[in-house]
């Protein structure tokens, strides 16, 4: 910086340069994202400071000097830069295991131009992780620079320690008298190596992990009331070939019991309030993870009065033979307001979006219980990569705190396209656009508003269906889903004899009620074409020539309009959408279509579905699932898109699709029912990594009139199945084989079936 740098202070910048002393190997674009400085802003010599270290730890530049000048009444700012020479190749010594070709592919990292410290340091750890990934858990890499031999520019060498190859083939305790070798693998994320490690990566050697297994497995002894549990350490023992066998050994103590639990000085609770709360009492067990869960609980409480600095100690006192006393040592600190919510890292969602989602509002009591639900809500939105909520001190003085909500944008725009298939509609060409943050008044980016977009299209030999959605979740500034949508549906695959069309708009208004309950009501406008195959008015005349009646089906050939009205009471307390391990879901709905509405048919129905699931012992899952219908016209009939069917790979999985209910006796053609029970058990257990093998039973019945919920046709399969989730995508995947038995129908017993499908939920 010149001398007369001072004289600057609080100038207007006209001008910031760069000047290289030096070949030009770093880009002027890159080294302008190091500083603040911009022309137009205000000179300060501790901005100046900030951006001569910047540029320093940038690791692009060896040394960094600032040149002011006057320019008129301002200053123009050069930063004359020495830049790192340029590296020429990057070379590697030491490797045996993998070649030169191969670790410079891994690296990551590139020759040309110069490479800063963290590019280095990245490309570092991708070749420890390379490593580490093929079984080599000590390898240790550093590196050096050095004059390349072209006499220009500096060559890059990795110098590389590759250590043992350690593949582990087998994971045992020893001293482990009270859980059986299994219980206690199930603790860790190491595991052996198996036949489907190339799919779930067992068998590597991560010593990091190791550590944190290893306390996993003693937290695991400490919760069941094994106070003193300790381990020396893992034991790593050779077996040949690259593989080893990893020991634990463990001493396990005596059980420990909790004679009773108390608590330090309190002010803001009575003990009386608390001990309903907690969870480890005394006469239990001496439990880690329910004494860690009522601290949490503790704080919890305190936070939801404003006490956002409240602390909870632990204090375990011996109280006789096997017996310990748990105090809970409570700091209270002082009760806080909410200053101010500052938002920063939204690039592209409006602060709007992401404040009406924030249940704090400047001069509320502090309540740190809400700054946990603030990040649940903000990551269920599926908006950001990383959220981060906390408090700090408020500008508005000591007795209030800020909440600070920092969020990482990640994309929310989707295009997919594929081919699938499933065993209903055979195979299905699709192309998916999705906009979870869209903004329909942003015309230039369309995102940031918060609103759900989707477009669909899919083509098939079976099906042709397209459909454009938009969801505003909060209209009118209310908790208040507006949803539109337009859609076109050529379903052939609902029969042999007829072809469905459906096409038209619907609109939904969705009302949380609690946090586990809504209200849904919708208005539907379609028209319904339903074009029956000429081949059914043969064996009409047929069937009339007999002397018998004609098929039902020519009644239902024809163009309807559908004018509907529904509303739907749901709960919902499950843990997830897919993959559900805990909760339960029910869902109670009601139909009325009528003239009376503008369209010409006239029905009305009641539909009740729920589903209960059960995380249970080695994270396996008992789901079961239930639903009753009924339809009735209030003129003339039901028609035949409106009646009720099972059968297929989301009921009963042992029959066809659509193929259990009342048939046309012409056609032998499932024509639907008016009232309708389904019931299923279901039992996954996890196999490997996002795999699970399901065994299910299901039964239902189809009964033709309507408010007939007599169970005495009764059909049931039983069968097993396959959950499987790729790793390229979310999208799980059943394959589930079942087996009729019982059919009161003999036309729908057609043997073992095979159902497969994309989507499910379980």
């Amino acid at each position: 910086m010149s001398a007369q740098a001072q004289d600057f202070e609080g100038k207007n910048v006209t001008g910031v340069d760069f000047r290289y002393d030096g070949p030009k190997t770093v880009d002027e674009a890159r080294l302008r994202n190091y500083i603040q400085l911009r022309q137009g802003s205000t000179y300060k010599t501790d901005t100046i400071d900030s951006d001569i270290k910047a540029l320093y730890e940038s690791g692009f530049v060896n040394d960094v000097r600032v040149l002011a000048e006057p320019v008129g009444s301002g200053v123009r700012v050069v930063y004359a830069v020495v830049p790192r020479e340029v590296v020429v190749a990057v070379g590697f010594v030491g490797n045996t295991v993998y070649g030169d070709s191969k670790l410079a592919k891994a690296s990551k990292l590139k020759a040309g131009g110069a490479l800063s410290d963290q590019m280095i340091l990245e490309a570092r750890n991708n070749l420890e992780n390379y490593y580490r990934d093929a079984g080599y858990p000590d390898v240790s890499i550093s590196h050096r620079v050095q004059p390349s031999e072209t006499g220009q520019g500096t060559d890059l060498i990795f110098v590389i320690d590759e250590g043992g190859k350690n593949e582990i083939r087998d994971i045992r305790f020893e001293g482990n008298n009270t859980f059986d070798q299994r219980t206690l693998r199930r603790q860790m994320s190491v595991k052996e190596k198996s036949l489907f490690s190339f799919f779930t990566k067992a068998g590597r050697f991560e010593v990091e992990q190791l550590d944190e297994d290893l306390e996993s497995v003693l937290d695991y002894y400490r919760s069941k009331g094994y106070l003193r549990v300790s381990s020396p350490g893992v034991r790593r023992e050779p077996v040949g070939d690259g593989r080893v066998d990893l020991v634990i050994p463990i001493s396990e103590g005596e059980k420990y019991t909790v004679k009773g639990v108390g608590f330090g000085k309190m002010s803001v609770f009575t003990e009386e309030e608390l001990y309903p709360a907690m969870t480890l009492n005394g006469g239990d067990a001496y439990n880690s993870k329910k004494m860690r869960a009522d601290m949490t609980t503790i704080r919890s409480y305190y936070g939801s009065r404003g006490y956002a600095d409240a602390t909870v100690t632990p204090d375990i006192r011996d109280a006789g033979p096997n017996q310990v006393n748990v105090i809970y040592r409570i700091t209270e600190g002082s009760r806080f307001r909410v200053g101010s919510v500052n938002i920063q890292g939204n690039t592209k969602t409006q602060d709007r979006v992401i404040r009406r989602e924030v249940p704090l509002n400047p001069d509320d009591y502090f309540n740190s219980v809400e700054l946990d639900t603030t990040k649940a809500r903000l990551e269920g939105l599926q908006y950001f990569g990383d959220v981060q909520v906390n408090s700090s001190p408020s500008a508005r003085g000591g007795n209030y705190r800020d909440v600070d909500i920092l969020v990482q944008e990640r994309r929310t725009g989707s295009i997919t396209a594929g081919i699938g298939f499933s065993s209903i509609d055979s195979v299905v060409g699709f192309v998916n656009l999705e906009q979870s943050n869209f903004d329909i008044r942003n015309p230039w980016s369309f995102t940031g508003g918060g609103q759900r977009f989707a477009m669909d299209l899919r083509i098939g030999s079976e099906r042709t269906d397209f459909g454009i959605s938009l969801v505003e979740p909060w209209f009118m500034g209310r908790q208040l889903a507006l949803g539109g949508e337009l859609f076109y549906r050529d379903s052939q695959y609902f029969s042999d004899f007829y072809e469905q069309t459906n096409a038209g708009m619907a609109i939904s208004l969705r009302k949380p009620l609690t946090e586990r309950t809504s209200i849904r009501g919708e208005y539907r406008l379609e028209k319904i074409s339903i074009d029956v195959d000429p081949s059914v008015a043969v064996l009409s005349a047929n069937s009339v020539a007999g002397g018998g009646l004609p098929s039902p089906l020519l009644f239902e050939d024809g163009d309807y309009i559908r004018s509907a009205l529904s509303a739907n009471w749901v709960y919902d307390s499950r843990d997830a959408l897919i993959e559900t391990r805990e909760g339960s879901k029910v869902d109670i709905g009601v139909h009325v279509a009528g003239t009376f509405l503008g369209g010409d048919v006239d029905n009305y129905g009641l539909t009740m579905r729920g589903s209960k699931f059960w995380n249970l012992k080695w994270d396996s899952i008992l789901s079961v699932d239930g639903e009753l219908a009924f339809v009735d016209a209030t003129s003339g009939t039901v028609p035949i898109f409106d009646r009720l069917y099972l059968g297929g790979a989301r009921t009963l999985r042992g029959f066809d699709f659509r193929d259990v209910g009342p048939r046309d006796p012409v056609t032998g053609e499932v024509i639907g029912g008016k009232s309708l029970g389904f019931a299923s058990v279901e039992y996954t257990i996890p196999v490997i990594d996002n795999v699970r093998f399901a065994t299910f039973y299901d039964m239902g019945f189809v009964n033709l009139d309507a408010w007939d919920p007599s169970p005495s046709d009764l059909y049931h399969n039983v069968g097993v199945g396959v959950r499987l989730r790729l790793p390229v995508s979310p999208v799980p995947i059943a394959l589930d084989y079942a087996i009729p038995i019982e059919s009161p129908d003999p036309l729908a017993d057609q043997g073992g079936r095979f159902q497969f499908s994309l989507s499910y939920e379980y």
